[in-house]
């Protein structure tokens, strides 16, 4: 088994709809509220915050795949994908941004209603591993969308349609 920049979580349940579950806890607990219910606030290396949402449908979005993405228009089978799952603590990790070389990138795509947004996409080239942040009301603060390990052709594609903002070194 290759080495990682950082640990995978492994969490256990019976069923897979408990898998999520877990999972979807775990999510909360670490970027939505604290176990004693205060608002958790996250920042990037360049303190930018960013924000999580509570809503299931947006964990859903962020931990379940579709094999094919060209053509999928951002819908996800139900089932928990275990990979990205398993790197849910690396978003935390990658927006610090103290290990790893991560390409800090910058595109504009339309939302489900047509209009223009700017995204921020986080890209640690050790692990090929890619967070999704769209921007919120022009200023410096970030919806959290996605995070998952991506393939080349993925990694090509985002490199052929966004702009390279910084290559972020790890610190010595």
């Amino acid at each position: 088994m290759s080495e990682h920049l950082w640990p995978l979580l492994r969490l256990k349940a019976e069923s897979d709809t408990e898998t999520k579950e877990v999972y979807f806890k775990k999510y909360l607990e670490t970027y939505v509220r604290s176990s004693d219910g205060q608002e958790i606030e996250i920042v990037d290396w360049q303190g930018n915050r960013i924000f999580f949402n509570a809503h299931f449908n947006s964990f859903d979005h962020a931990f379940t795949e579709n094999k094919n993405y060209r053509h999928s228009h951002g819908v996800h089978s139900k089932k928990i994908c275990k990979n990205r799952a398993r790197r849910l603590l690396w978003i935390k990790e990658t927006l610090k941004g103290e290990v790893g070389t991560i390409e800090r990138r910058q595109e504009f795509r339309k939302d489900g209603r047509g209009r223009m947004k700017k995204r921020r996409t986080l890209v640690v080239l050790e692990e090929r591993y890619v967070v999704v942040l769209e921007e919120r009301n022009g200023r410096d603060e970030y919806d959290f969308v996605s995070a998952f390990p991506a393939d080349e052709n993925y990694l090509r594609r985002i490199r052929k349609n966004s702009t390279l903002l910084e290559t972020k070194k790890p610190q010595s």
